[in-house]
């Protein structure tokens, strides 16, 4: 017992030196990374342990952003502000949008930074987009992309000469189907699930919902269509009275019905588009009908009824108005949420497509719509039906 009491003794001075040692290391590291991040000259992070400093990652990024630019021959402006930020603005179409923003992604992960997607605005056949790049949690870049969602035709030229007829093409239509899910932005199900299907989907959300901000952020970002899912007075109430400000009701005016239009609109300034949110009662009154969808036409949207009763005036009046618009021939998850039910439901969906030259669904967010949907692409393509966003089927 003597013996190791003694050893004991004779370890604790090594022991404190030791801890005297790493105590000393890490504290001289702390100073000279302070002094680093500060901008100052360090021996350690320059030359042991070389770390870039902030404007060493933002000139960096300038240069591999401009090859990456260049390479996809995409034409930009660039300047910098006042406060050091760089701005770039620059056209992209939508085919090469997804691949350069998980390119930006990643290399701004590898500097430290995080690219952040701050506004959208739709104009016509454009989706302006603003992103802006923080590194070490400031921002460095603001990036303004104008997102092309159609490719002009090219206009060709065919030389006529009276001896030669012009020759007769056929045109052999391709059967299409749309899905469009209602209420994103009330389900904890939404935008990032609807993208995992990797199919042209379009995503019609709640402008009231708590989410509704974020999931018009990601329709977006994941290059989904995305419609504004407008709440509308319903035949069977059971007793509920509605806020003619959130719903439109027999009773609403042209103003609060144009008032909650434009709010919707700051929600999910990505829409083409709106469809109806229950609506029986409204969707079967002319007058409302027609005030409602005059308010439409003025904000450049279309209309896509969601038939949600048999006797809907809403899809044959905005035909009459000379307003874009589809209608349901499907639902997926009306009544019986099940998988067996979905999956009988898009079969049904593809019979109205082979018949009739196109078919378009409603479903919601729920495990069993995605999944049956997903089980039934390989089903659908193996028909000769092909799937499309809404907007590819309006009349």
């Amino acid at each position: 017992m003597v013996k190791k009491r003694v050893q004991k003794k004779k370890n604790m001075p090594l022991f404190f030196f030791v801890l005297f040692i790493l105590i000393a290391v890490f504290t001289v590291a702390l100073l000279e990374y302070i002094d680093f991040k500060k901008g100052k000259e360090s021996f350690i992070f320059s030359k042991v342990i070389p770390l870039k400093t902030r404007p060493e990652k933002i000139k960096a990024f300038n240069t591999w952003f401009i090859n990456l630019l260049d390479e996809d021959k995409i034409l930009f402006e660039h300047f910098k502000d006042e406060k050091g930020r760089y701005h770039f603005k620059f056209n992209v179409s939508r085919k090469k949008f997804d691949s350069l923003i998980s390119r930006v992604k990643k290399i701004s992960g590898k500097l430290q930074g995080k690219l952040e997607l701050s506004e959208i605005r739709r104009v016509d056949d454009k989706s302006l987009m603003l992103y802006s790049l923080k590194i070490e949690r400031e921002a460095s870049h603001i990036l303004l992309i104008t997102r092309v969602e159609r490719s002009p035709a090219k206009k060709e030229e065919i030389k006529k000469t009276k001896d030669t007829p012009k020759p007769k093409k056929k045109v052999v239509r391709t059967p299409k189907v749309a899905f469009v899910i209602d209420d994103v932005g009330e389900y904890e199900i939404g935008a990032l699930e609807l993208k995992k299907l990797n199919i042209p989907i379009t995503a019609s959300i709640l402008p009231e919902s708590r989410r509704a901000h974020e999931e018009a952020r990601w329709t977006a970002e994941y290059n989904l269509q995305a419609l504004i899912h407008v709440p509308m007075q319903p035949k069977n109430s059971n007793g509920l009275k509605y806020n003619p400000r959130k719903t439109i009701t027999l009773q609403s005016t042209d103003s609060e019905i144009r008032s909650m239009v434009k709010k919707a609109k700051e929600v999910v300034p990505n829409a083409a588009g709106v469809n109806n949110h229950m609506g029986s009662l409204v969707t079967s009154n002319r007058k409302v009908m027609k005030r409602f969808l005059k308010i439409l036409k003025e904000e450049g949207l279309f209309f896509f009824d969601s038939k949600t009763i048999a006797g809907t005036v809403g899809y044959g009046m905005a035909k009459n108005l000379g307003i874009k618009t589809a209608i349901r021939d499907v639902f997926l998850d009306d009544g019986e949420k099940s998988y067996p039910n979905a999956v009988s439901e898009i079969k049904r969906l593809v019979d109205k497509a082979l018949r009739n030259g196109k078919a378009i669904a409603i479903g919601h967010p729920h495990p069993t719509t995605l999944r049956a949907i997903k089980d039934s692409i390989k089903f659908i393509r193996e028909k000769g039906v092909k799937i499309v966003f809404l907007s590819e089927l309006l009349e």
